[in-house]
Formats: C-alpha cells, sequence, structure tokens
C-alpha cells in the first residue's frame, strides 16, 4: 500500500508540475480535435506542456521504445544486434495465442516483405522498423523483447502513459480494446532516454538518433523547422491519428525534445500542418523569441 501511495503522489506532483508549465489556453474551439503536446529543454530541464497527460493511441510512436528495449538488452549482453534472425509473418495475439500475419498491403512500400523466408540481422531489421515504419519489422522484433520488459524499461525511464501491450494488426486484440497508447509527457520522456538515458550506453544513444535522424517521414515537426536544423524522430499515423515526437538540434542553441500527438483529424496532411505550426512557434520559443503566453494552441488548431 506504502508504495502505491508513494507512485500515485509522483503522479499527482508530475501533473500539478506539467500544469504549472503549460502553454496558454485561449477561449476554448468547439472542434473534435486533440492534440497532446509536450517540451523539454535537453540542458536546462524545462518543460512546456498542453494536455500533457492525454492518453492517446499511440500508433507507430511505439516502435522507439521497441528500439530503445533492444539497445538496452544489446548492453546487458543478451542480445547480439549483428546476429541474424528469420524474418517471416506469423505472430500470435495476446489474446488467445492464435496466429495471424500482417496482410501485404498493410507494409509500408514493401520495404521487408522481399526478403521473407530469409535471415537479416537486427539491426537491419531496427532501421526498417523506424526509417520506413515497418509493421512486419516491429512485430519480428517485439518477439524477441517482450511487452513486459518494455514496460518495465518504461517504468525505470519514468515515461508516465507509455504502454506498449503487443505488436501491430492483432485484430482480435484491437477488437478488445488493447492496444499500444501514449502521452505527450511519456513521449517526451522516452526521448529524453534516448538522448541521456544511463540504461544504455553512450554508443546505443548515439546509434539510436542516427537511425531516429534517416526517419522516411517528414511532415509534420521538421516542416515547422529550418533546413539546417537536424531532427532525430519517428511519427506514427493511423485513422484519425498522426502524431510526432522528436530530437532537435538548433544550430545555436542548446537541442531539446518535441512531441505533438493528435486525435481527430479526417486527413493526417491537416493534422500535420497544424503540427507544423506548432513546431514552429515552440522553436521560436525555444530560440528566446516567444514567451510561453505567446502560444495559442487553440488558435493553431483552427483552418488557415
Amino acid at each position: 500500500m506504502k508504495k502505491t501511495w508513494l507512485v500515485l503522489i509522483h503522479f499527482v506532483i508530475v501533473l500539478v508540475l506539467i500544469s504549472c508549465s503549460g502553454l496558454k489556453k485561449t477561449d476554448e474551439v468547439d472542434v473534435p480535435h486533440v492534440v497532446g503536446i509536450a517540451y523539454m529543454n535537453l540542458e536546462t530541464g524545462e518543460i512546456l506542456a498542453y494536455n500533457a497527460h492525454e492518453l492517446f493511441h499511440a500508433a507507430s510512436t511505439m516502435k522507439t521504445p521497441v528500439m530503445f528495449q533492444l539497445f538496452k538488452m544489446r548492453d546487458k549482453g543478451i542480445i547480439d544486434l549483428k546476429s541474424e534472425i528469420p524474418v517471416r509473418n506469423q505472430f500470435t495475439s495476446i489474446v488467445d495465442g492464435s496466429l495471424f500475419s500482417l496482410p501485404i498491403e498493410s507494409e509500408k512500400d514493401e520495404i521487408l516483405y522481399p526478403f521473407l523466408n530469409q535471415n537479416l540481422s537486427f539491426y537491419d531489421i531496427i532501421e526498417k522498423m523506424i526509417t520506413h515504419s515497418s509493421n512486419l519489422a516491429t512485430n519480428i522484433l517485439i518477439e524477441h523483447t517482450g511487452a513486459d520488459s518494455i514496460g518495465a524499461t518504461m517504468r525505470m525511464i519514468e515515461a508516465d502513459g507509455v504502454l506498449v501491450m503487443r505488436g501491430v494488426e492483432d485484430l482480435k486484440a484491437y477488437s478488445l480494446g488493447l492496444n499500444n497508447v501514449t502521452s505527450a509527457y511519456g513521449m517526451m520522456k522516452v526521448m529524453e532516454a534516448v538522448y541521456k538515458s544511463d540504461l544504455v550506453a553512450d554508443s546505443s544513444r548515439q546509434e539510436m538518433q542516427e537511425i531516429l535522424k534517416r526517419q522516411h517521414f517528414n511532415t509534420m515537426i521538421p516542416a515547422g523547422l529550418p533546413k539546417d536544423v537536424i531532427i532525430a524522430h519517428k511519427t506514427g499515423s493511423i485513422t484519425r491519428i498522426a502524431h510526432d515526437a522528436a530530437l532537435v538540434f538548433p544550430p545555436d542553441s542548446p537541442p531539446f525534445v518535441l512531441v505533438i500527438l493528435t486525435r481527430g483529424w479526417d486527413d493526417h496532411a491537416s493534422a500535420q500542418k497544424v503540427g507544423a505550426r506548432i513546431s514552429s512557434k515552440v522553436y521560436d520559443y525555444h530560440r528566446g523569441l516567444l514567451k510561453r503566453t505567446d502560444i495559442a494552441i487553440p488558435d493553431l488548431l483552427k483552418d488557415e
């Protein structure tokens, strides 16, 4: 009981801190659109947030925790990421243990399907999971990490709201509402861990950042930033969901984390434009060009 109360007290403190550092809320906009935003200055630790503990379907942002867990396992000597594993398309539902496969048409650019029934290294499969958001790669890798171990690691880095329960296209689990979820605050902590967590080696943090820098989809956070800004990030999208979680490296100021989660837009392009507008405002704030009260998120959600 004592441990439970400590956890609850910590959660309440986090909520209070986030609320106190929140972005400006102007008059409420009556639209079915929801955003969650979290910013962290990686030099000062300052946090700026809006709906930071709202839970969203994680979509493909859950692939960064999977990658982090694999590098953590590598550093503990549990796996060798250079070793090869079979590329197969058969997985087990978390509901009843029944088998399922991913439909080929769901695989982005068929990035991994040409390698079916062949062997690839963990490194190669991680690269495809992150840079092209391969669902097949994700399901292969999560069978080597297990969801429970990812959950334990998320608790260690205090990634509140991040829950990786399963791989992709487990329709039985989906029908029961057993989905991977995230909050902006929790995913911010994941990205912070990729940057500086002691749970993994310096070399692992650097390797993960380099993989994230090779992200193929760049229409949300990067679209709102100058071209000379280096970004290591992971996007995620499903129906009426579009997210981006980034480490941002400005040329003239400290690095920062920015997570933008969206729900309710019928087309991803509109949500991504909103994310780009938010990204631009936060970048100006980070460089001292705006005050936090100058960032009125509801105004940024309106159609231009």
